[in-house]
């Protein structure tokens, strides 16, 4: 497949006025998962990744094609508030509701589970209750054997793991054992998903591992790593790191070695370009040695009990791992799972090298953040802005023919707790229930169309476009603009 290296922003904007898009998908052309009949692969029982006249797609346990539109968090801790407002406190008619709501706007999985384990840190979410609505309504989704924590869900004291631990290793065993042994024959069931933000903070995680005491495993693996590169030469290392070790072997020991907070970041050209070429090599080294020993751990974990089902990795963000360490790690994944589509790095060319397809993860159609106070991060300026978003994103992505599917940071209702602390507002109803009209509609019709547009994948030349378009939008509407 041809990769595409997407040109610099142009000035091609999306029409103001979005087209009324009737479903070409009736009840009648759609399989009870909600695969067309129109396309088909073959049925396993399970569903699958295959590719049909050029273009990737979930095949359905039947074996028909399937293009997921999700939301990441439509259920969330943090709707506790709303649910209040909304329900008078009964969690059971929110949990309900909510559910209710984001199938009439066109969401047909959960690619994120009944909820994610950080966004449920209060357990208000009774995710066998979730999953009893979804099984009810024949709604896939997948299933977490997370293999690490989200930073939100650490307690005071606790630190990272040591990945290359037995104790760990024996943990992740026991937990896809656990996942597995209930999901291995559910042709509902998706895959299984590592959780979000495995090596989003790679800095912290490879300093993290030279910090561990001597003989501690993690660091034991990655002083041996470089140790190997360097060919025992504490010379060259020396200069290269500007230290003054006497012998290599003190980086398992006395030797603290870290590296700057800019190489979670090396990814960016214009980050890696500021980097000395050496130490970056040796971080790509280690970051793609811990993340194969990672995935391979967890792909083996799971298919000692389930040889059926995809296995669709971390949630990540896009620019966490370079190209090579994707390479790495494509034996141990069905799909490449990059957080969002993004201006400087190009998603595509993962997954050329990969071979494999895509799902955008956590994918982004902005925030709204009243009186622009708070974080501003991925900030709009109206609720009517993020529809316009939200239309060029999944335009981009239904016509991507690498793309099969796509799961969006948004809640059906805004959020208390720490995400109202932050004046974010990510929900399509607020904490009072009162709809965002605009957006409801412009992602509604958007998404019932999902047939009528991912069946017609776009040319090289058209995806250029319709990529510049989506980040001109973002820039037209951004809350930060001017500043």
């Amino acid at each position: 497949m041809q990769i595409l290296r997407f040109p610099a922003i142009g000035a091609l904007l999306i029409g103001l006025v979005l087209p009324q898009f009737a479903s070409t998908a009736t009840a009648a052309e759609l399989d009870k998962y909600g695969g067309t009949t129109a396309i088909q692969g073959k049925a396993t029982g399970f569903f699958h990744v295959q590719e049909v006249d050029g273009r990737n797609w979930f095949i359905t346990p039947d074996g028909n094609a399937f293009f997921a539109v999700a939301l990441s968090h439509m259920l969330s801790g943090e709707s506790d508030l709303a649910c209040q407002n909304v329900y008078g406190g009964d969690a059971n008619a929110w949990l309900k509701g909510s559910f209710e709501k984001a199938r009439d706007m066109g969401f047909n999985c959960a690619l994120g589970s009944a909820t994610s384990p950080e966004r449920n840190l209060n357990g208000f979410v009774d995710v066998q209750k979730a999953e009893k609505l979804f099984r009810e309504a024949n709604f896939p989704f997948a299933v977490g054997v997370i293999l690490l924590k989200h930073p939100w869900e650490f307690v005071d004291g606790e630190t990272l793991p040591d990945i290359f631990h037995l104790d760990y290793e024996q943990l992740i065993k026991e937990r896809a054992a656990l996942v597995c042994n209930q999901y291995k024959d559910d042709p509902l069931c998706m895959g299984y998903y590592y959780g979000f933000g495995a090596f989003n903070q790679s800095d912290q995680w490879v300093n993290h591992h030279f910090s561990l005491p001597a003989g501690s495993p993690g660091r034991e693996a990655l002083s041996d790593l470089l140790i190997k590169r360097y060919n025992n030469d504490v010379k060259k290392f020396n200069t290269v790191y500007g230290t003054s070790l006497k012998y290599m072997s003190e980086l398992k020991s006395t030797f603290e070695l870290k590296y700057e907070k800019k190489y979670e970041r090396r990814n960016y050209p214009r980050v890696g370009m500021s980097l000395d070429k050496d130490k970056l090599a040796d971080f790509e080294a280690i970051v793609s040695h811990m993340c194969v020993s990672l995935y391979r751990l967890g792909h083996e974990s799971i298919r000692r009990w389930d040889k059926n089902h995809l296995i669709l990795g971390s949630f990540i963000k896009e620019w966490a791992l370079s190209i090579d360490s994707w390479k790495e790690v494509a034996p141990y994944v069905d799909m490449i799972a990059p957080q969002h589509v993004n201006e400087f790095i190009s998603v595509n060319e993962i997954a050329d090298a990969t071979k494999l397809p895509i799902i955008l993860s956590d994918e982004y159609f902005g925030f709204h953040y009243p009186g622009k106070a708070g974080s501003l991060h991925a900030g709009l300026v109206s609720h009517e802005a993020r529809g316009e978003v939200y239309y060029a994103n999944l335009m981009r992505h239904f016509k991507d023919p690498q793309v099969i599917g796509v799961t969006y940071c948004a809640c059906m209702y805004d959020q208390g707790g720490d995400t109202l602390a932050k004046n974010n507002q990510n929900g399509f109803y607020s904490l009072n229930g009162e709809p965002r009209e605009k957006l409801i509609e412009t992602v509604t019709k958007l998404n019932h169309s999902v047939y009528e547009q991912s069946t017609n994948p776009a040319t090289t030349e058209e995806l250029k476009r319709l990529h510049t378009e989506l980040f001109d939008k973002w820039k037209e509407h951004s809350v930060r603009r001017g500043h």
